[in-house]
């Protein structure tokens, strides 16, 4: 049965208001004439986000000297590039908690990917002077339409890579849509800028994302690798991630700046890896 607009919004609707305030978290911090009062004021709007902000930033994450005790004093001294940062972590986090059983997924395994692609898009985006932020927040967000299609269908499962090799094709002979078209979707709807929701809608095809093409390559490019490091997710394995000099030029990428962010990217992983949630809650 296909899912129309209205449906994904409907069901988006129940998941965790964070992601809303995490879409005007990124266009405000666009704006040249943002202030701290300004972020503070959008984060104040969830006392659960405000918690777990003041939390982290008191954690081995950020190493700060001395404990912050309010939300404007953790995002002062955490700045504004890494607020975006802990905020999409923590995000993150509260939508990937459950598993899919629709395709089989562990809650840890889809964070984990959220992460890995976040942290590689973004390291890429950065080295090809492209948007970092916004491709992080693609990475992190691509597989909301996931979520939604489990919770939709969840008695229906995904029959593995060899029966569907594609799952984002298995995806759309079942619901109409692909995933990463009901993110795309969804995150329109939050109010996410254009280039974010555009780059996840495209990255399965970049070369045929018009306008995305820079952030759906580099996307794809992080998928790529994210299923190198063990962290594909089913239907999503290598062979369905291009990775050849004709994508490393739509992103802006020669073989040494690629190593260099690799290896950034792989940093970046490992103390999102390292988090202690429990400092979270």
């Amino acid at each position: 049965m296909s899912l129309g607009r209205d449906t994904i919004i409907s069901l988006g609707s129940k998941l965790p208001p964070a992601l809303g305030i995490f879409g005007r978290l990124r266009t405000l911090l666009d704006d040249a004439d943002c202030d701290l009062d300004d972020i503070v004021e959008l984060l104040h709007v969830d006392p659960a986000l405000t918690f777990q902000i003041i939390k982290l930033s008191n954690s081995a994450l950020y190493g700060l000297k001395s404990r912050c005790h309010s939300l404007d004093e953790a995002v002062a001294r955490v700045g504004f590039g890494e607020i975006h940062q802990l905020v999409g972590l923590i995000v993150s986090r509260q939508v990937f908690q459950g598993d899919l059983t629709h395709y089989g997924i562990p809650a840890g395994r889809l964070w984990e990917n959220a992460v890995a692609v976040g942290a590689l898009g973004s390291s890429f985006a950065s080295r090809a002077g492209g948007n970092s932020a916004g491709v992080y927040s693609a990475g992190l967000l691509r597989n909301l339409g996931k979520i939604i299609f489990n919770n939709h269908a969840a008695a229906a499962r995904y029959p593995g890579e060899e029966a569907q090799p594609d799952v984002f094709a298995w995806e759309k002979s079942l619901h109409g849509l692909s995933s990463p078209e009901a993110t795309a979707m969804l995150l329109d709807h939050w109010r996410f800028p254009l280039d974010i929701s555009g780059a996840v809608c495209t990255h399965t095809h970049p070369a045929d994302a018009g306008e995305f093409t820079a952030g759906a390559s580099t996307l794809h490019l992080a998928c790529s690798f994210a299923a190198e490091w063990g962290c594909a997710l089913p239907g999503e394995g290598a062979g369905l991630w291009k990775r050849d000099d004709a994508l490393l030029a739509l992103v802006g990428l020669d073989s040494e700046l690629l190593e260099g962010a690799v290896a950034d990217a792989r940093q970046q992983f490992g103390r999102f890896a390292m988090i202690e949630w429990s400092q979270a809650a």
